[in-house]
């Protein structure tokens, strides 16, 4: 860990314009370039597979194809996979462009300083640890959400570059104030959000700046990693990755209920017992129950579809 880490220093261009952050900003910053790049290839094919809907907001049902964390899933049916995927997809190309200018600013400050091989490992713990508070938290107040974004990470990046600035600089270093202002204004703006009716998820944000923050924590300043544990580390977080997406993509193949809702699930469920189709109906119920079974039974859908279709155990 350098010594002296300082924030983005907007730098001087030749017509006298100030820049917002130096020129080379991104030179040292492998893993920071990587991930802005991938997330921005992710937006693309998501603009190409949906012909361009998601421009401005990705629909529902292709949200979970592509490998949102839809919460209920990801406990009923061990989606745990989806709290990767769910980091690199956008709700439009404005959550996109925040979500990056965010990382841009912020991830060469920490891997500068700190090393890809631990700004690597720490974006995807803090995105997955976001994204399993984001459950947790719809779990107990008993309501389903799906999750989108890298906010959950980025948060992670500005904590673990508040906490750097802090055991550096002290609390009022450079460092610490930009970047507590930059964190400050993310969880600000998501409560703010949410209270006046949006759907910022703020139990990613703060999951992943605690995540974040807390990884920071336990670095050992001085040490550096060698280019071989570098190309470990990146390279076990790409495998991670890869398997995940993989995983979604068996998923989307095997089961057809995997880009269903709750509601869609039952709402299926209810049509092919009208058409008579009962073991589309027994599968529909399946689907249901695995969703709802562990937060409260769905007797009234099990008696329609036992009096109609026959009697099916109990998962």
């Amino acid at each position: 860990m350098s010594p002296s880490p300082q924030p983005p220093r907007p730098a001087v261009r030749d017509d006298g314009r100030r820049r917002l952050v130096p020129p080379g900003w991104l030179d040292q910053a492998p893993v920071t370039r990587g991930l802005l790049t991938l997330n921005i290839a992710v937006f693309v094919v998501q603009l190409v597979l949906t012909s361009g809907k998601s421009l401005t907001h990705l629909p529902q049902n292709e949200e979970l194809a592509f490998g949102a964390s839809y919460s209920l899933a990801t406990v009923g049916e061990n989606r745990w996979e989806t709290l990767v995927t769910a980091c690199f997809l956008h709700d439009g190309v404005l959550h996109l462009l925040i979500n990056m200018l965010l990382l841009w600013l912020a991830g060469p400050t920490v891997e500068r300083h700190v090393g890809s091989a631990r700004l690597a490992p720490m974006y995807l713990v803090a995105g997955v640890i976001g994204n399993l508070v984001s459950v947790y938290a719809t779990w107990i107040e008993r309501t389903a959400q799906v999750s989108v974004g890298a906010s959950g990470a980025i948060s992670g990046v500005l904590a673990a570059a508040l906490v750097l600035g802090w055991r550096v600089q002290g609390w009022r270093g450079p460092l610490t104030r930009a970047m507590a202002l930059w964190l400050g204004f993310v969880l600000v703006f998501g409560l703010l959000s949410r209270m006046t009716g949006g759907h910022i998820d703020n139990g990613a944000h703060i999951g992943g700046a605690l995540a974040g923050g807390a990884i920071a924590a336990t670095w050992k300043r001085g040490y550096q990693y060698s280019e071989r544990a570098t190309r470990i580390a990146i390279g076990g977080c790409a495998a991670v990755l890869v398997a995940c997406i993989a995983i979604v993509g068996w998923r989307d193949q095997t089961d057809p209920y995997a880009v269903l809702t709750l509601q869609e699930r039952d709402d299926a469920t209810n049509q092919a017992l009208d058409e008579g189709r009962c073991r589309e109906a027994h599968e529909g119920l399946r689907a249901v129950e695995r969703l709802r079974g562990k937060m409260a039974p769905v007797s009234r859908l099990r008696d329609r579809v036992e009096a109609i279709c026959g009697h099916l155990d109990r998962p």
